[in-house]
């Protein structure tokens, strides 16, 4: 969700973010403690914390002594503070992977001795990976109960934070009124902390709010008051999103200048923090700046590095691995949970068995433990259907936009400058961008309209027939008995069918191929055909690389269907007709409407 919002999350101690005097203070009594108690290992992780966004890989070697020494000593609250701040070091990162893995790890410890300020700490800071995932609901309960619990304990540090990751997933849902109040209040709380660091980032959400209301002074003004907060305190993960943002209202404003004067500062801040997602940004501006100079060598170059890094931070793998290790997490929770009450009522069947009234008992005993075993069945195939979903939905966006389609697609924009063809080259360039942009925008959506689809898949044939030079036409037909802005669809859900068809079915075939895609309601299910003229599929699957890849991309989309069938009780499918010349794919969905 990071488009320059700072979640904030929980550290050993808020004080130490970025602050000189304070670091210096715990760096020179961690060389003079050198005992391994528990006093040193507070020093290693308050350390730790004061260096993380600014030297994320001393940090992690800090944490790891402070884990090491709180295993020897057999500290269950070191261990716990120690795993915590291991996820906030991997979170600064960019790698939600590990630290979910470390947060769920400080849960499983913390549950041995419960604190209750500290577990909800853990969960706030879950609740920023779920909004990086756009999990919103999730992210704002885990917030909310932070909240509440740090109101009882009267931790104004707590609530700051509470307040600041409420109102940043508010404003990354649209609603900036609530999220402007909720960072006004954060806002207040940290001036009479005296908090640097976190006025800084706050300000910087500011920034991001007023900018969405396009009210582009006054997120300069907050903007540039939180890089000068930030510059003071040497708070360079809150300098590069500053400056990247900058950056991004100067485009607004074309002034393409200050943009690209400000996002080469934040790519050099970024890259001395190793802040990968932070460098994708800054190298998106500066595409847009050689872009409007028409520097198309330094824009294609500038656009190669954003992708790449882009792609580093969040791919589908990890999302999908977030996911799993989630549910796995829930899981064994369940099943501890489940442990604990079976020995609980072992313990009452003896003891009852012994007072004369087993038969009774050891009834009930079986009961419960039957459909406490019998839920935590369906739990598991409820997590393991859930966790399909997630694959296949991430396979598919996977095949639709793959990477030999944008590299080829990248190559093919390079050839056209290296032959000085800057005019074709701007062309390809324009088309590839809008096709990026509108899959990546619809590729989170369930469902689109159909019309949205099909502009989609017209850019995508476009591009494909222009790298092929041209070689084919195509039509696409929607039958009149269907209002295709009011048609809901699973999005590219026929974009590996076309693409088998221009890739194997037209590969051989120089001119005169032809490409049919027809859209018509047959009772209650939406039917939709590709039909091509090309060398069917016996020539094609002579290749055996190609018909691997053939089947892969019929096996995502059966499985897409089967999932929508399950959901919506339905009996979608598709089959694949050889013919004379060409084949035929006919796909069959749930016929679905907006309203």
């Amino acid at each position: 969700m990071r488009q320059f919002l700072l979640c904030l999350v929980i550290g050993f101690s808020c004080y130490t973010y970025a602050q000189k005097s304070a670091q210096d203070s715990i760096l020179k009594k961690l060389e003079t403690h050198t005992t391994k108690d528990s006093i040193r290992v507070r020093l290693l992780i308050n350390a730790a914390n004061s260096i993380t966004y600014n030297n994320p890989n001393q940090a992690l070697n800090l944490v790891e002594e402070a884990l090491k020494i709180s295993s020897e000593i057999k500290w269950t609250k070191g261990s716990v503070y120690g795993m915590r701040q291991k996820g906030v070091v991997y979170y600064s990162l960019s790698d939600n992977l590990n630290a979910m893995e470390a947060f769920q790890e400080a849960l499983k410890i913390n549950s041995t001795s419960p604190n209750e300020l500290l577990e909800a700490s853990l969960y706030n800071n879950l609740g920023n990976i779920y909004a990086d995932l756009k999990l919103f609901d999730k992210a704002i309960t885990n917030y909310k109960t932070l909240l509440s619990i740090a109101k009882k304990s009267n931790k104004k540090d707590e609530q700051i934070r509470a307040l600041v990751n409420i109102g940043t997933v508010q404003i990354e849902k649209g609603n900036l009124d609530e999220g402007i109040i909720n960072l006004d209040q954060a806002l207040i709380f940290s001036k009479e902390e005296k908090n640097d660091f976190y006025i800084a980032a706050i300000l910087n959400n500011l920034g991001l709010a007023y900018k969405e209301k396009k009210e582009y002074s006054k997120s300069l003004d907050y903007y540039l008051k939180a890089l000068k907060i930030a510059t003071q305190v040497k708070s360079k993960y809150t300098q590069a999103t500053a400056l990247n943002s900058l950056g991004k209202v100067n485009i607004i404003l074309n002034d393409y200048e200050s943009a690209k004067d400000f996002s080469t500062k934040g790519l050099k801040v970024a890259q001395d923090i190793e802040a990968i997602e932070w460098q994708a940004d800054a190298w998106e501006v500066l595409t847009k700046v050689h872009e409007y100079n028409n520097n198309h060598a330094e824009a294609l170059i500038a656009y190669k590095n954003h992708i790449i890094l882009r792609d580093s931070v969040s791919t589908e793998e990890k999302i999908a691995e977030l996911t799993r290790k989630e549910m796995q997490f829930k899981i064994e929770k369940q099943e501890a949970l489940a442990n604990a009450e079976i020995s609980r009522q072992k313990l009452i069947k003896n003891s009852t068995m012994l007072g004369g009234s087993g038969l009774a008992i050891v009834s009930i005993i079986g009961f419960m433990l039957y459909r406490r075993k019998r839920d935590a069945i369906l739990q598991k195939k409820e997590a393991q259907f859930n966790t399909k979903v997630a694959d296949t939905e991430l396979k598919a966006l996977r095949a639709q936009m793959n990477p030999h389609f944008i590299f080829n697609s990248l190559n093919s924009i390079n050839s056209y400058i290296a032959k000085n063809d800057i005019e074709s080259a701007t062309n390809y360039l324009t088309k590839f961008s809008k096709l990026m942009r509108e899959t990546l925008e619809k590729s989170t959506e369930k469902e689109i309209t159909l019309d949205e689809d099909i502009q989609i898949l017209k850019t995508y044939i476009d591009i494909e027939n222009k790298r092929s030079n041209d070689s084919f036409k195509y039509t696409i037909t929607v039958d009149d008995n269907i209002n295709s802005e009011n048609t809901l669809t699973p999005p590219m859900i026929l974009q590996p069918f076309v693409e088998n068809s221009i890739i194997h079915g037209l590969r051989d075939i120089k001119k005169n191929g032809h490409i049919n895609i027809v859209y018509k309601k047959e009772d209650n299910m939406l039917v939709c055909t590709v039909e091509d003229n090309g060398i069917g599929r016996a020539k094609s699957s002579e290749s055996k690389v190609q018909s691997n890849k053939r089947s892969l991309g019929m096996s995502i989309t059966k499985s897409r269907i089967e999932i929508l069938n399950k959901l919506k009780n339905t009996k979608g499918d598709f089959k694949i007709i050889d013919q004379p010349n060409g084949t035929k794919i006919e796909v069959k969905l749930p016929l679905t409407l907006a309203y």
